[in-house]
């Protein structure tokens, strides 16, 4: 059984919840559960950068891999999900950030809502509906990440390597057939260790 915790400092939207768990169903039995916990962004802000106006995302991750408690006895991964905008060394940006093949992963919703983009790049879409369909994305991404999948050329897949936000918006809200079947070998070799 795969275990999945969404943790915000926000309530995550029911409908994201629900999203991620329908697609990781489809390679394992899962649960998926949403925590809030309030403290988050000030766990954020002890990373950032003044001089860049954003959070180093590598130091937030390492820190949250510090502080979270995996079960030996089940796959559990982490995801938290964080209103700043964050960066890693080399990258103006980042809309997330994972260990390849780790319990813990991080999503960064500020580039994801529409009002950041706001005269740079317009979409006619409900900004809430358009918001959430990002986080769907971000989020099962940075899990296929904690689940040892790298990033995929195929780019309507939800591991394609997203450089903008017009990609994220491209891409789809699940696997490709590829990925999914690589991701049903690596969760059944887990379940018997």
């Amino acid at each position: 059984m795969l275990r999945v915790y969404i943790v915000s400092h926000l309530p995550v939207p029911e409908d994201v919840i629900d999203h991620v768990g329908e697609v990781l169903s489809r390679i394992s039995g899962v649960d998926v559960y949403s925590l809030l916990m309030e403290e988050l962004v000030d766990f954020a802000l002890q990373f950032y950068d003044s001089v860049r106006g954003q959070v180093n995302a590598e130091l937030l991750l390492s820190f949250l891999k510090s502080i979270t408690r995996v079960s030996s006895y089940t796959l559990e991964k982490y995801v938290y999900v964080i209103d700043v905008d964050a960066f890693v060394p080399g990258l103006d940006f980042v809309f997330g950030v994972a260990e390849l093949c780790g319990d813990v992963a991080v999503v960064f919703t500020l580039r994801l809502r529409q009002e950041f983009w706001n005269g740079f790049y317009r979409i006619e879409v409900d900004p809430r509906r358009l918001f959430r369909e990002r986080l769907k994305k971000e989020i099962l991404h940075e899990l296929g990440h904690t689940l040892c999948l790298e990033h995929c050329p195929n780019r309507r897949c939800v591991m394609s390597f997203s450089n903008s936000i017009i990609d994220v918006d491209y891409k789809s809200a699940d696997f490709c057939v590829e990925c999914l079947g690589k991701l049903r070998r690596i969760v059944s070799w887990r379940h018997k260790l």
